[in-house]
């Protein structure tokens, strides 16, 4: 066999060799142009929220109200306390919903305050429900918690020496900062919150997510500000959502800042349905804002 014959049977393989890695350099130099595009603009946080924007009306008995925040008008529910006579200032508790669809979702997580004394505001976020839509990212977030405090203690029925405010999920991140950044609220509870941004992203993208989520706001530090303002966390261990891993970090937080905190571990509890398998949660709920908050 001649050495002209032997060429065509070598060259070919390296050809297609050099064509296949060309392909996957471009690949790669792509998918990277991405992410750095991704973690210059922010994007990558908008996909922490979920909103939506259903049709659907105030449940009975609870006042549809309205408030500003960063010049957005907010919606929320007012559900008043159970039992207090007409005239009479509640305990109040606000309701940082978790990431995901709007407070005809999550009223499931209140319902049973107002009949243990407790007057309750449930909001929606800007862009959720029926709040008028604005940029979503963690301050606007945290502004619309603290415009929700804000407007209850504007309120003729409402205790504003007993106010808490109570957070579920990404709620509970929400909730903790505006606690850190406003002492008239009085006490906080969290419930599967993370303790940071890049630490839950990295448990659903390691290395990756860290690298493209900013800091900032995050549970770990909102809990070191609590100063003496009780704050109770509760954790399921079967949460699929945010790793119960979590709880424990928030609570070394807040005791190396002196904080009095109480951690509970649910056994069995996942991320939501604790409200209806677990009700040992929502009475240690009702238990805590009761030791704090007290009742009229």
């Amino acid at each position: 066999m001649s050495r002209n014959d032997d060429e065509p049977r070598t060259e070919r393989p390296r050809r297609k060799r050099r064509s296949i890695w060309f392909r996957l350099a471009r690949i790669l130099v792509l998918f990277a142009i991405v992410l750095i595009g991704v973690k210059i603009t922010g994007v990558g946080e908008r996909l922490f929220y979920w909103p939506t924007r259903d049709q659907y009306a105030a449940p009975t008995g609870a006042e549809d109200v309205f408030f500003y925040s960063d010049g957005h008008r907010l919606h929320g529910w007012f559900l008043p306390a159970v039992g207090v006579p007409p005239g009479e200032k509640a305990p109040t508790i606000v309701h940082c919903h978790g990431n995901a669809a709007n407070i005809s979702r999550h009223l499931v997580f209140v319902d049973f305050l107002p009949r243990e004394g407790f007057n309750v505001l449930i909001f929606d976020y800007r862009s959720y429900g029926r709040s008028e839509k604005g940029p979503l990212n963690r301050e606007g977030l945290i502004h619309d918690a603290e415009a929700a405090v804000d407007y209850v203690m504007q309120r003729p029925d409402v205790d504003p020496d007993r106010v808490g405010i109570y957070g579920l999920s990404l709620g509970g991140t929400i909730a903790l900062a505006a606690a850190a950044d406003d002492e008239r609220v009085a006490a906080v509870c969290s419930i599967a919150t993370f303790s940071t941004w890049k630490g839950v992203t990295g448990d659903y993208l390691p290395v990756i997510g860290p690298w493209l989520t900013r800091p900032g706001y995050d549970a770990v530090d909102s809990v070191a500000k609590l100063g003496d303002r009780p704050l109770l966390l509760l954790h399921g261990t079967k949460d699929p959502i945010v790793s119960p891993r979590h709880a424990p970090i928030i609570e070394a937080a807040a005791r190396d800042a002196g904080v009095n905190v109480t951690f509970k571990s649910i056994e069995g509890a996942d991320h939501v349905n604790w409200i209806d398998s677990h009700p040992e949660m929502w009475r240690a709920i009702v238990a805590f804002f009761k030791e704090h908050l007290g009742r009229s």
